[in-house]
């Protein structure tokens, strides 16, 4: 399955999304560790959507394959990497979190979640922001954000066992690659 046979992939709506389809995402959630931070207990998730500007999930033939919570800048989220964004930016859209189940990796799944991201956000000129581990490097994240057009704006380690790269991509540029396709 590539990015052009999508017809078997569904987009829904992870706030109105039933406690077994929650219960998924947050074990997929949770499978990412240490790449994304962990939610601990299904609460902290739910919390996370009660707050979230966007926030999806996506299905093959009714199998969960991936989602993604994103943030605006009116969130009120105590987070470092979304404070060190709402500090730099008067408008932005954060993506606090993305995850793709294994056996749909390098499908073209986390391309068209952040496709529609783009598409919600198609009449706005502000910037896709997201982080990303490289102590521990997050090897596939990096190249996919980079592969993306994202740009590294900045590099924070917070301990020695703990480094991000903050990513930021102007949404008026994924537009035109997009259309170009």
């Amino acid at each position: 399955m590539e990015i052009t046979e999508m017809n078997r992939i569904k987009a829904f709506d992870l706030k109105n999304a039933d406690e077994a389809i929650l219960k998924k995402i947050f074990t997929l959630n949770e499978s990412y560790a240490p790449f994304l931070g962990p939610l601990e207990k299904i609460d902290n998730l739910k919390r996370l959507l009660s707050m979230s500007k966007y926030s999806t999930y996506i299905t093959n033939d009714n199998e969960i394959c991936g989602f993604m919570i994103c943030f605006d800048e009116k969130t009120s989220y105590e987070s470092k990497n979304y404070e060190y964004f709402k500090k730099k930016h008067n408008k932005f859209f954060y993506v606090d979190r993305i995850g793709i189940a294994n056996r749909f990796k390098n499908k073209g799944l986390g391309t068209f979640l952040y496709k529609k991201i783009i598409d919600l956000n198609k009449n706005d000129d502000i910037k896709i922001c997201a982080e990303v581990n490289v102590k521990p490097f997050n090897e596939e994240s990096v190249n996919f954000h980079e592969k993306m057009g994202f740009k590294a704006v900045f590099e924070k380690e917070f301990n020695p066992n703990y480094a991000i790269r903050y990513y930021e991509r102007d949404i008026c540029r994924v537009r035109k690659i997009h259309k170009s396709q």
